[in-house]
């Protein structure tokens, strides 16, 4: 019986045999014949991950050049992942070098930024020009229609005007000659590479345009903290996240952000205090009646909730130490997360940074609460002062003497912030957990528990 040719294939058994097939084989088979490389050229395209590199044309200026010279590649590109944070062996460099456009692929580019009709097209050529990052990022996303997931790496954030600006005009002021993303679900923008030292750029305009993806349901995005908080359209979004990761973002920005999530499921809130970043906003204390406020904008509909906290210290005028730090008001709103079931955030915002009457850590639990998990962030702030071990354990287990199960009916576990750094859980330790847990029906576990 004779064998048949691959290039006879029917293309649906063609592409079902080529979907298996990793890159650098899908780059050999595009060079067998014309019919076997019509098939295969999308699914080359359909996912791009690529990155900056020094001393050579850069992956991502290469990528640039294929789309700007073959435009009808463009739609076959769903997946794009442009990767990178920091230089690797130039630890000098705050951010990535521009990389010039010869003469030939800037006319050709800029005939593309001219036909979007985007105000700044003439900064966005000159700027593209120089090859700087933003422009060149900017004219990638205003090439690609069809994209599904977009990550964007923390060397690809640090300037953000030109994509930003272009993002406004295509989601938040709708334009037909620039992509409406209807397709773009999952997002990710990464907090800027060393943002520590930039402490005199604000994204806020840049990035919320974001929430106007009219199919986007998984966000991770950081947003520094504007003096005034406006979305950068006429009308707030009304987006359709399920899950969203948040960076940097404070408290009292955080309320406007949650306010137009009505389907949010799934929250990580990466809470920091930086005291040169963000300064008419980002103080050293942390309100976490303003906190539990803006949470509640999701109670109807969050199940997971993380809250993660860090400082760092004023890097301007030479501070290597944390910052000082307050705690005010309780989280004790938490309880009106009706559908919440997974709660992960730091001991001190529960607990204080010291024993306390005033806090309870019951009081903000849910109803509906089945893992809490706390965690040891902010321990190396001078105001902790949980410095054992065991006065954890005596706060959980004078917290736990007055749990009311009627209240707390689905609350089956709850993981401790112990061991502290270099220390182990002893035996008398577990021992006495595991009796705590037993009197009450909980189980108790503590971190990096094998």
């Amino acid at each position: 019986m004779a064998v048949t040719s691959l290039k006879d294939w029917p293309n649906e058994l063609l592409l079902s045999f080529l979907n298996l097939l990793p890159l650098t084989d899908l780059l050999s088979m595009i060079k067998v014949c014309k019919s076997i490389y019509a098939v295969s050229l999308p699914l080359v395209y359909s996912t791009i991950e690529t990155t900056w590199a020094l001393g050579r044309t850069p992956p991502v200026v290469l990528l640039l050049r294929s789309l700007v010279e073959r435009p009808e590649l463009a739609g076959h590109l769903h997946d794009l992942r442009l990767e990178g944070n920091g230089v690797p062996g130039r630890p000098e460099l705050r951010e990535l070098p521009a990389f010039p456009i010869d003469a030939s692929l800037l006319s050709k580019a800029a005939k593309i930024i001219q036909s979007t009709k985007v105000p700044f097209a003439d900064l966005w050529i000159h700027e593209l020009q120089s090859g700087t990052v933003d422009a060149i990022v900017a004219l990638l996303l205003a090439m690609l229609p069809n994209l599904t997931s977009l990550f964007l790496g923390p060397n690809f954030t640090i300037r953000s005007r030109l994509w930003g600006g272009m993002l406004q005009c295509a989601l938040c002021k709708p334009q037909k000659t620039l992509p409406a993303y209807k397709s773009l679900r999952h997002v990710t923008s990464k907090f800027r590479a060393k943002e520590y030292f930039y402490t005199d750029i604000c994204n806020a305009a840049d990035v919320l345009p974001l929430f106007y993806l009219p199919s986007i349901e998984d966000l991770s995005i950081s947003i520094d903290n504007p003096a005034e908080f406006t979305w950068p359209a006429s009308h707030a979004p009304s987006p359709s996240i399920v899950s969203l990761d948040i960076y940097r973002l404070r408290e009292s920005r955080l309320g406007p952000v949650l306010s137009v999530l009505k389907a949010l499921q799934k929250l990580h809130w990466h809470w920091s205090y930086q005291p040169d970043l963000d300064e008419d906003v980002s103080k050293g204390v942390v309100r976490l009646d303003t906190a539990a406020a803006a949470l509640n904008e999701v109670a109807d509909t969050l199940t997971d909730l993380t809250i993660t906290a860090m400082t760092r210290p004023n890097y301007s005028v030479g501070d290597y130490d944390p910052p000082p730090l307050e705690i005010q008001a309780s989280l004790d709103g938490l309880s009106r997360l009706r559908k919440l079931k997974n709660l992960s955030l730091p001991w001190a915002f529960l607990m204080g940074f010291s024993k306390s009457p005033t806090k309870r850590l019951l009081r903000a639990l849910p109803p509906s609460l089945e893992v809490l998990r706390l965690t040891a962030d902010l321990d190396d702030q001078d105001e902790w002062e949980w410095e054992e071990e065991d006065s954890v354990i005596d706060a959980i287990k004078f917290e736990l003497a007055s749990l009311n199960l009627s209240r707390h009916p689905s609350l089956r576990r709850i993981i401790l912030p112990i061991p502290f750094e270099y220390n182990e859980v002893t035996e008398d330790q577990r021992e006495e957990l595991q009796t705590i847990g037993a009197r009450v029906g909980l189980e108790l576990g503590w971190i990096h528990q094998a």
